[in-house]
């Protein structure tokens, strides 16, 4: 029985021998078939390899709204209040939009799809240039980004609502204050305005009694004038006063001697 069994093994590990003898025969037949790539091959297909596999990145994250990882910049982090913190200007996303434009141009990639990988760029270069649309992008990366910072720390959520409260209670003592400085300059602008109305109704109170005293100066010197006239005309003026005087003296004597 045991000498059995040892022939049983013997014969199975001689099949198997046998078997891998015929696949390494047929692996060897399949590489003399197919030829041996050159080093330029080699290095096309690498680089197409490489092409595509920039162009299904670009493509996966532009659909997917990752257009921070679209140009390669860096992502959005948050403080306290869950607000965004990010320090990419507007001259290091020109030179991200650049290079990635750049890596997927039809002219210069290979692959397919190129064309539909630099049109993703180009949108996402005009989102970030519209101020509306690059702070909603900024706010929904910051949200996830402080979620990921409540996963990590538990009392991120309570340091968070003890910031809110802060900020509200600075942003209610900023609105009383101008609300006070309001109603002051208010008060102060309306002071100024009767200020300037009693200013106002006082030059001319005096601009009326300066006319009225020319006024009757003028009716004085009218008078004056007139009286002078009416005096001349009574009393005669000059020679002819004294010639009419004399006749009217003669004329009175002879009518006394007669």
């Amino acid at each position: 029985m045991t000498a059995r069994c040892a022939r049983d093994e013997d014969d199975d590990a001689f099949r198997e021998r046998v078997r891998r003898r015929i696949e390494d025969a047929a692996a060897a037949d399949d590489d003399a078939a197919t030829p041996t790539p050159t080093p330029l091959e080699r290095e096309r297909a690498s680089t197409l390899e490489d092409d595509e596999s920039v162009v299904a990145f670009v493509l996966e994250k532009h659909a997917a709204k990752d257009y921070f990882a679209c140009l390669n910049v860096r992502r959005p982090d948050c403080d306290d209040l869950g607000r965004a913190v990010w320090d990419v200007g507007d001259a290091e996303l020109n030179r991200a939009f650049r290079k990635a434009s750049l890596r997927v141009h039809p002219d210069k990639n290979r692959a397919a799809d190129a064309r539909k990988a630099f049109d993703a760029i180009g949108e996402t270069q005009k989102m970030f240039k519209d101020p509306v649309r690059r702070a909603e992008v900024l706010r929904a990366a910051a949200e996830r980004a402080f979620k990921e910072k409540c996963k990590r720390d538990p009392e991120a959520m309570r340091a968070r609502a003890k910031a809110q409260e802060k900020v509200d209670a600075e942003t209610y003592a900023d609105e009383m204050r101008k609300q006070r400085e309001d109603a002051a300059k208010k008060r102060a602008a309306e002071a100024k305005a009767r200020s300037a109305q009693a200013n106002r109704r006082k030059r001319r109170a005096e601009s009326d009694e300066e006319e009225d005293a020319l006024t009757a100066m003028a009716k004085s010197l009218e008078a004056e004038e007139e009286a002078k006239k009416t005096q001349n005309v009574v009393g005669g003026n000059g020679d002819d006063d004294d010639f009419a005087g004399v006749v009217r003296r003669k004329s009175s004597k002879k009518r006394f001697m007669f």
